[in-house]
């Protein structure tokens, strides 16, 4: 999954001043390669994350995702992009506390609308990729946050999407469980997944075959 984003700019109205969260920014991604993009709190890179996984839209600039103008294109579009070619991964997991692991990464599976006895088979063998399999049946609060982010990776590559996105994975994790999941993308990325990490911490930053940062909107390296 190649991505092209060129002079892409994004704004807010902060108390009646404009905020430039994004100022011009120009990316280019190879299909199959893994980047990191590194900054502090409020340099733009969560703002980045979200128009790279069609969750907003720049308030200029063009974003090709596999060849195709997202920066153009409907909310249906857009969706559809999302449940098709993108993974999510997210630092606070977003796993729901009431379904089972392997409920959980069934669930984008459902929105797809694929049949039961398939999606079921799906999400196993994505736990199964990220050992987990014997926890399919536990609840969040029943694991441990490297467990719960283990799941959340399954939940993100069930449908197979060819992109996957995590922002800060490791943040709400302890070493171990940090390099266990760092491991998990290097793998993913392996087998021909293109990755793009977001995070603030450097040693999880060179993890990645590239590291861009990122300070006030714009982007170096």
């Amino acid at each position: 999954m190649a991505i092209s984003a060129k002079d892409l700019c994004k704004y807010y109205s902060v108390g009646g001043q404009c905020v430039r969260a994004l100022d011009g920014v120009s990316l280019d991604i190879r299909d199959g390669e893994y980047v990191t993009v590194v900054g502090a709190s409020g340099s733009g890179k969560s703002t980045l994350m979200n128009i790279l996984g069609c969750l907003d839209l720049p308030s200029s600039g063009s974003y090709f995702l596999d060849g195709e103008d997202v920066s153009l294109l409907p909310d249906s579009r857009l969706s559809e992009i999302r449940g098709v070619k993108i993974g999510f991964i997210f630092q606070s997991f977003n796993l729901i506390p009431g379904l089972t692991a392997l409920e959980n990464v069934e669930l984008p599976l459902i929105y797809r609308h694929v049949p039961k006895k398939t999606r079921r088979e799906l999400a196993m063998s994505a736990l199964e990729s990220v050992k987990l399999s014997d926890r399919a049946l536990h609840r969040p609060s029943e694991m441990s946050g490297g467990q719960q982010q283990r799941t959340a990776i399954a939940r993100a590559i069930a449908a197979a999407p060819s992109l996957i996105l995590a922002d800060e994975p490791c943040g709400n994790l302890d070493s171990r469980s940090g390099a266990e999941v760092l491991d998990i993308l290097s793998a993913l990325n392996k087998s021909g997944k293109t990755i793009v990490m977001i995070t603030h911490n450097e040693q999880t930053a060179k993890q990645a075959q590239r590291l861009i940062r990122i300070s006030d909107g714009k982007l170096s390296g």
